[in-house]
């Protein structure tokens, strides 16, 4: 199925012409999205055309490709008399999304690392999993014993720049029974290694092992 693009064609009869019409047609409907309400399949269309006279030229959800000038990731120009553009791009080896204003670039659709970890040493700090370069994010840790054990989870962010990773814990002291202490240190400062997010057990963590952890990160 083509699209005609004379259409009609001068040199041809009325009857001739029907059918580049009747192409025209089957291409605008197949391709602009008349699947009935409720279909679900990796051909559905984005958008509504002959369906519902209350849905049509209204989007379903939005399909596209990551954008790209000469097969380079890039991030597109605002249009004249638009203020914003809503786009994918490929950043990380992972297709993301980005908003663009006035302001400047912002990724607003996230990225996720998720996983277990083993911090079977008290004093030592290992390597939990590797983010992109030139990206920050939030961590969330927490153990097993969540939330029954409100020693068992740990929040935090980072920041990588210049191939290195740095670490901060946002309740880096709970407080206990009459004191204060500490569920996970991340790695920063002397402690960082890389683009490696880090951590190791501390004062109320003598007995949490296995952890679980997701990292958000967005494009600095």
């Amino acid at each position: 199925m083509v699209w005609q693009t004379t259409c009609p064609v001068g040199t041809q009869s009325v009857r001739a012409n029907k059918q580049v019409f009747q192409d025209n047609v089957n291409y605008i409907q197949t391709y602009m999205g008349n699947e009935v309400v409720g279909t679900n399949g990796n051909a559905t269309r984005d958008h509504f055309w002959n369906v519902d006279a209350n849905l049509d030229g209204h989007h379903r959800f939005v399909k596209s490709p990551a954008f790209t000038v000469g097969g380079i990731p890039a991030d597109p120009v605002i249009g004249t008399g638009m203020d914003g553009v809503i786009y994918l791009k490929t950043t990380n080896g992972r297709v993301e999304g980005f908003y663009r204003n006035s302001n400047g670039i912002y990724q607003f659709i996230p990225s996720y690392l998720t996983g277990t970890t083993t911090i079977s040493s008290g004093s030592s700090f290992v390597n939990i999993t590797t983010i992109p370069d030139e990206t920050y994010g939030e961590l969330f840790f927490y153990n097993s014993n969540s939330p029954n054990n409100k020693y068992a989870a740990q929040i935090g962010f980072y920041k990588a720049t210049g191939g290195l990773c740095q670490t901060w814990a946002l309740n880096y002291q709970v407080e206990g029974t009459g004191s204060a202490v500490n569920a996970l240190k991340f790695g920063n400062g002397s402690d960082a290694s890389g683009l490696n997010i880090r951590a190791r057990r501390a004062d109320a963590g003598s007995t949490l092992i296995d952890w679980n952890y997701k990292i958000i990160y967005r494009a600095i």
